[in-house]
């Protein structure tokens, strides 16, 4: 009966309150945050990557209204990228302040497409997750408390729903890496991480210099990551557990990037631990970075009090 109990009380918030508005409003500023840094960082070799001079050949047989994904293949959108990308800049950086909205999440979902497509071959699986995230962004509809209308209680279940499917997101991309490390015998016999760190685009000077043989820490180390990924989509839906278990996560995705040099895979994914931080944490967050609340004046606006868009 417990467990039905909660079964109805989930499915009651579902429809009726918005889950975690706090953690969501925070996640949806940093994981814009995150997308900025991301193509800004390409701006010194935007030509290469989505201009004239560009060095990846897109050939994808998209056709129909998947066209619109690959625009930047088109020689006159290629002449235009700065078209996509500032925009985008613009779009994530109005985010990262708390302006934005469902036409604005989803024209920037759009323009990350492109960029995206027309970066395929040298992006990562990073790049994927992003793609993934900024989609159902878009549902973190902001809701006024009160009075609740037809269209307001259709907005909580799209911004529930949009929340709980980044989570189980999440959940699939570490179910997915840990099930496929099974079916080879690196990771198996712990040698993983000794192999990775021994090749010299994934690995760093001082670090060659270590490793001579595969000691037991490098061991642990790959068994720790593989027991995390298998068990992440199940352990994360226990409180208690989940700050030792994002802990271990953030620890593992920063070596990605600092270590192993995969900078944008271990940061987005480093991103996307917001949506885990508690509620209550994550509104004083919002008090300590919302410039929003100084700007709101200046402009004349109102400022909503309720729980998105």
């Amino acid at each position: 009966m417990c467990g039905m109990q909660k079964i109805d009380r989930w499915l009651t918030q579902l429809q009726s309150e918005v889950a975690n508005p706090f953690s969501s409003q925070l996640y949806l500023r940093i994981i814009n945050l995150t997308a900025f840094a991301l193509i800004a960082w390409m701006i010194p070799i935007a030509n290469e990557v989505w201009g004239m001079d560009h060095f990846v050949i897109i050939d994808h047989g998209f056709t129909g209204y998947r066209r619109l994904a690959v625009l930047l293949r088109e020689p006159f959108f290629r002449e235009h990228y700065q078209w996509f990308l500032y925009p985008f800049l613009g779009l994530t950086g109005l985010a990262v302040l708390g302006f934005s909205n469902f036409i604005s999440r989803l024209f920037t979902w759009v323009l990350f497409v492109n960029l995206h497509w027309a970066d395929y071959e040298v992006s990562n699986g990073g790049w994927h997750v992003l793609h993934h995230l900024l989609l159902l962004s878009i549902f973190l509809f902001r809701v006024e408390d009160h009075p609740k209308t037809r269209v307001q209680s259709t907005k909580i279940v799209l911004h529930n729903l949009g929340f709980w499917f980044s989570w189980i997101q999440i959940s699939i991309l570490y179910l997915t890496a840990g099930s496929h490390k099974f079916l080879g015998s690196y990771w198996l016999y712990g040698d993983a991480l000794f192999v990775t760190l021994n090749i010299q685009e994934f690995s760093l000077p001082w670090i060659l210099e270590f490793l001579d043989t595969n000691a037991w820490y490098l061991r642990f180390a790959n068994w720790v990551s593989l027991f995390y990924q298998i068990s992440f989509p199940v352990l994360i839906w226990f409180r208690p557990i989940r700050p030792y278990l994002l802990s271990i996560g953030l620890v593992f995705h920063l070596s990605i990037a600092f270590l192993v040099g995969v900078i944008d895979f271990g940061l987005i994914l480093v991103a996307a631990y917001a949506m885990f931080i508690p509620n209550n944490r994550a509104k004083k967050l919002l008090y300590w970075i919302d410039f929003s609340r100084f700007l709101r004046p200046m402009a004349g606006t109102r400022s909503i009090k309720g729980t998105g868009d």
